[in-house]
């Protein structure tokens, strides 16, 4: 849908120029601007919310707005003389599809409408499922339906500017889309952009946090948290009496979006925080569909089955409605119903719950560590529940009350840092290697956002040493998913995308305050230029992947209200918990909102004290524990705890000495160098190798892991010389390039500078004969060279392709040089094998079999 400008002169122009700059209004509404020399444009669209005073028909009121939306544009005169002509609007006359179609744009296949008339100044569209309505308000619509002329007359004085505005509405049945015209004719587009941005401001309060080392990076931050929850709102569609009509996997993108399974807990979540009223919608949504239609496991995916129970626990700590439990006798009795299937996945001997499913990819042993922490967290929401109905709650005390001590025997292991958790046990039951990985090495799933909350969830502290170790771990070559140029972990132990989930639980896992500034940088490179983060963040020349990740973001707002600004809320007790264990030391939120309740709190660290300011917005008293923490700290420790009670309308401020903390910073590839008795960290790494193309394809790439000790290295480079018959395109740092640029079977990729104790990536596209496309799976080495193993020397490798057996090619050599002189030579032998063998090999060094 456009708009265009066409003076009285018979020049043209698009209302959205190639210079044009879109913005945010009050966070939630874009605003595209193009300056022309004579006129200047703003384009925007708003789906409203509801008046406050309007007529309550949801639920969940002022949402969901009217089903229509008003798109517009404002044109400003900025010449001395008036501006003549007309502005038009266009579109497609499409529906978009329903059914998604992966990787394609929506207009590739959308519908064309069955009908069409023009009633008055309205055109009306339709198909069996759909009505739409659209009119340019001021504007007339002539011609044929099918092809018609819409359009208004401009006619605007120097300076004078003006707003034309079309509505367009949706629904399913005829009579629906006059209601929801009629209420959008109520008020002007700039009037509902008033009502809606006074339900944000309400909802989002004033936050200003303080970056000790730029003002710029605070309220970057402040923007990446609203941006996470307003695109995590945007996930959620209702029905107009307030009921959830389904969950997509992120705020719609002009590719793909769909329904997804985990990713509406931190979605739901997310929101919570600042539109608490969704939580009950999501509740009743789950109990009805957190079991597949069709599965041959009854655990299919716990992570999905126990939905209901966290997001209820969540629900009550952020709003103390009980009542809501009470008035819902049938949820209750459904919540019952889910906790005895839940006891069905019950190990007979440990409290710990198995699953085959996270949600679309498998769990990597049965009974999974991050289940387990969410499994931990529900039954507190089950206990709570019943507590609410006045009903015994032994069964599931005692599950709360065995849970952290069988985690804690059955998965935490040895490990290249110390103990550590080692994702997961089968706990040596039979016959399950052909679904489950084994017990021989510590896991981390790149779409795992469940571990990295255990802290949170009150299985233990921060600082719990095998919790530390795990995201040291995950950010090591010791484990074989992890991406050294990406700096995250893959989806899957063999390897997979780098998913976005990688930046947020990164970030989530770290200890030290520069940890955390080191990846909150490296996340906010992986955000396009709105703020938010998508999926499958390729490359910097490739931010926009999939949709917006719903799952990561909503992981992360919950852990930046509750760890990094330390505000943890249990309304149900009237206490607020004061306890940063973040980046930042300094914020000022008035007239916050915290799922259904509102404070002023100004918070201050120094090297002396801590100071908190808080005013109570609520019409009952709170308890405050405030738990400081040494200066200078992150995660690492806390002080002792004050409380006080504050009453309602009530200002109190309390100071607290602090000590100052001696930070001990810890390098991982310091250790991976130690560990291998050597200065020196060079290999091809991974286990299979990646695609260029996510469809099949014969060109991968074979990327080069280097780290060393001592003084930083200039002018780095390897060498790399394969088959004649094989061609070789260098790889750019952090980029993706789906069409690489082929001349020979050699090249020569370079690195500037790698300082001492970093880890640094050459890589190089390859591009096999035409008779070795494959899926992405068809290419891999025979181990992943770094693995950690008590006594293990960095591996010797093979590289692996699935094809003819008697083919033969030449080995690949590297030659790792520093100011062109040789440090080191690698040779990887290439072994060709039938899908027989490829496969039987590609099982034993993942651990799993891949059906």
């Amino acid at each position: 849908m456009n708009y265009e400008v066409v003076l009285s002169n018979g020049a043209s122009y698009a209302a959205a120029g190639p210079s044009a700059v879109t913005t945010y209004l009050d966070d939630y509404l874009p605003v595209t601007k193009t300056v022309r020399p004579q006129f200047e444009t703003k384009i925007f669209s708003i789906a409203p919310v509801l008046e406050p005073e309007a007529l309550q028909e949801s639920s969940i009121h002022p949402l969901p707005g009217p089903s229509a939306v008003y798109y517009c544009v404002e044109i400003k005169n900025t010449t001395g003389v008036p501006l003549k002509g007309e502005v038009c609007l266009s579109f497609d006359q499409k529906f978009v599809n329903q059914f998604e179609k992966y990787g394609e744009k929506v207009e590739d296949y959308a519908n064309t409408p069955t009908g069409s008339r023009i009633e008055q100044r309205l055109l009306m569209l339709w198909d069996t499922e759909t009505q739409v309505a659209i009119q340019m308000l001021s504007g007339d619509v002539s011609g044929n339906a099918d092809n018609p002329l819409i359009k208004a007359e401009l006619n605007l004085q120097p300076g004078e500017s003006k707003v034309f505005s079309s509505i367009i509405a949706v629904a399913p049945e005829r009579e629906q889309i006059h209601e929801s015209l009629g209420i959008m004719y109520q008020h002007t587009a700039l009037e509902w952009i008033n009502v809606t941005s006074d339900f944000w401001h309400k909802r989002l309060g004033s936050l200003h946090i303080s970056d000790t080392k730029s003002e710029i990076k605070g309220n970057k931050y402040r923007d990446m948290q609203v941006r996470f929850m307003i695109d995590n709102f945007n996930c959620l569609a209702f029905d107009r009496k307030g009921n959830l009509l389904t969950n997509s996997q992120g705020a719609p993108s002009h590719s793909l979006s769909r329904s997804w399974g985990i990713d509406i807990v931190p979605d739901v979540v997310s929101v919570m925080y600042v539109v608490p009223e969704v939580g009950p919608k999501a509740i009743e949504y789950l109990l009805k569909r957190h079991v597949p239609r069709y599965s041959i496991y009854p655990d299919h995916s716990t992570f999905f089955y126990i939905a209901p129970l966290v997001i209820a626990q969540k629900y009550l700590e952020l709003t103390g409605n009980t009542g809501y439990f009470l008035e819902h006798p049938k949820v209750v009795q459904e919540i019952k119903e889910l906790f005895n299937g839940l006891m069905s996945f019950k190990n007979p001997d440990k409290a710990l719950f198995s699953s085959h499913y996270a949600s679309d990819l498998l769990v990597f042993r049965k009974y999974d560590y991050g289940l387990n922490v969410q499994a931990y967290y529900a039954l507190k929401g089950y206990q709570h529940i019943l507590q609410i109905v006045g009903e015994e709650t032994k069964e599931v005390d005692r599950l709360l009350q065995d849970m952290p001590a069988d985690i804690e025997q059955t998965m935490i292991g040895a490990g290249p840092f110390g103990e550590q958790i080692t994702g997961g046990t089968n706990l040596d039951e039979p016959n399950l290697e052909d679904f489950y990985i084994s017990e021989d090495t510590a896991y981390y799933a790149g779409e795992d956002t469940s571990s990295v909350l255990a802290p949170l969830y009150g299985l233990y502290e921060f600082n719990y040493r095998p919790y530390v170790n795990y995201h040291r771990y995950a950010q090591s070559m010791f484990i074989a998913a992890y991406d050294p140029e990406f700096q995250i972990l893959r989806e899957l132990p063999y390897g997979m995308h780098p998913s976005a989930t990688g930046y947020t639980v990164r970030l989530g896992g770290s200890f030290t305050q520069n940890d955390m500034r080191k990846n909150l940088d490296l996340l906010y490179s992986r955000l396009d230029e709105s703020g938010s983060l998508f999926w499958w963040p390729q490359g910097s020349n490739k931010k926009r992947c999939l949709t917006r990740c719903s799952q990561g973001q909503g992981q992360w707002v919950q852990q930046s209200v509750e760890q990094w600004l330390g505000l943890r809320l249990d309304s149900d007790q009237h206490v607020l918990h004061v306890k940063p264990q973040g980046l930042i030391q300094d914020y000022d939120w008035i007239d916050g909102q915290l799922g259904g309740m509102r404070f002023d709190i100004s918070y201050h660290e120094t090297a002396k004290e801590t100071v908190l300011t808080i005013k109570n917005n609520n019409t009952e008293s709170f308890t405050i524990v405030l738990t400081p923490r040494p200066f200078g700290a992150g995660a690492e420790q806390t002080e002792n705890s004050v409380t006080f009670t504050i009453a309602p309308g009530e200002t109190i401020e309390k100071k607290q000495g602090v000590l100052n903390y001696q930070v001990s910073e810890f390098n991982v590839v310091e250790k991976e160098l130690t560990y291998f008795n050597n200065d020196l960290e060079f290999g091809a790494y991974g286990v299979v190798m990646p695609k260029v193309s996510e469809y099949d394809s014969s060109a991968f790439m074979l990327r080069f892991v280097v780290a060393h000790g001592g003084e930083d290295w200039q002018d780095v480079s390897v060498e790399l010389e394969t088959d004649e018959q094989w061609q070789v395109a260098n790889k750019g740092f952090y980029e993706w390039n789906y069409q690489p640029i082929y001349h020979t079977n050699y090249a020569t990729n370079t690195i500037n500078t790698l300082p001492a104790n970093q880890h640094g990536v050459i890589g190089f596209y390859i591009n096999l004969p035409e008779k070795f496309v494959g899926d992405q799976k068809s290419i891999m080495l025979s181990e992943h060279p770094f693995h950690w193993e008590p006594g293990r020397e960095i591996a010797v490798q093979s590289l692996y392709l699935k094809g003819d057996p008697n083919e033969t090619f030449a080995p690949i050599h590297a030659t790792l040089k520093i100011a062109n002189k040789v440090v080191q030579d690698l040779v990887i032998p290439v072994k060709v094998l039938s899908s027989q063998d490829y496969q039987s090999v590609f099982e034993r060094m993942c651990q799993k079999n891949i059906n």
